[in-house]
């Protein structure tokens, strides 16, 4: 539960994230071509991530030769599972297909064949109550970054249940400072951020816009953390989440009057 109920260390997040991609566009300088985009790099830095027993360097050897230099994210869009699978596996004691898929996922930002997401007409939930913003690219699942996400989910979560009440998709061609305005604009309601990924950059506006941006070490059902997030509503949630709830500081005095109505 550590990991969902403080906030991100901004400054490690960012240092990580930025040094994998300039990575990738480091050996792409060094093959001798034109330098691929930063977006491309980035993509194929966390996508190597996802990839036991295959580096950065090595991942990007692999794309240069199946797709040629420079790597552009329009040339990345348009690699097959089935090719990038081909390519995966070429290594010896490579990757499993889960692990596989989840890279081939972060590496096109394509959504599998799976259900979207349903909102049920339900009657909103008692306070107090907290708004999840997710950052999602197929299905209920936290398995998009903050940058390139397909969509924002929110939901509803008190210390009984959650739900899931708006489905907010982000324009793909917004880039740069359009992007992460309206960005900010799609989770300004809510308290809560959980993401794959996410800048120390963006990291820093989503804070100063009052939103708690959490990360995910890996893709994960929104419902799982969600039920996690009401478990520790219900039990102890810390001051910062506290505030956010609209606690009284004596939150033991709260538990004892919700008891007592129960």
């Amino acid at each position: 539960m550590s990991q969902m109920i403080y906030p991100m260390n901004h400054s490690d997040r960012s240092s990580s994230d930025r040094s994998l991609s300039e990575t990738a566009q480091q050996n792409g300088d060094a093959s001798g071509r034109d330098t691929m985009t930063a977006q491309a790099a980035l993509r194929i830095a966390l996508a190597a991530r996802q990839l036991p027993g295959i580096d950065v360097r090595a991942l990007l050897g692999l794309l240069i030769q199946h797709l040629s230099a420079p790597l552009s994210e329009e040339k990345l869009l348009k690699l097959s599972p089935k090719a990038f699978r081909l390519m995966v596996s070429s290594i010896q004691g490579g990757p499993g297909r889960k692990e596989t898929g989840n890279a081939y996922a972060v590496l096109t930002q394509t959504q599998p064949e799976a259900e979207p997401p349903r909102i049920k007409a339900v009657e909103p939930l008692a306070a107090p109550k907290l708004y999840a913003a997710v950052t999602s690219n197929q299905g209920e699942m936290i398995d998009g970054h903050y940058g390139s996400c397909l969509n924002i989910l929110v939901y509803e979560v008190n210390r009984d249940s959650y739900q899931l009440i708006d489905i907010r998709p982000v324009e793909r061609h917004l880039q740069g400072e359009v992007r992460s305005q309206k960005l900010l604009e799609l989770i300004h309601d809510c308290q809560i951020l959980f993401t794959l990924s996410i800048g120390g950059p963006a990291a820093a506006k989503v804070t100063r816009a009052d939103v708690h941006p959490i990360k995910r070490a890996t893709p994960t059902e929104a419902g799982e953390v969600m039920t996690e997030l009401s478990q520790v509503i219900c039990n102890s949630p810390p001051p910062w989440l506290r505030k956010q709830l609209g606690l009284p500081p004596d939150f033991s005095a709260w538990l004892s009057d919700d008891a007592e109505a129960i």
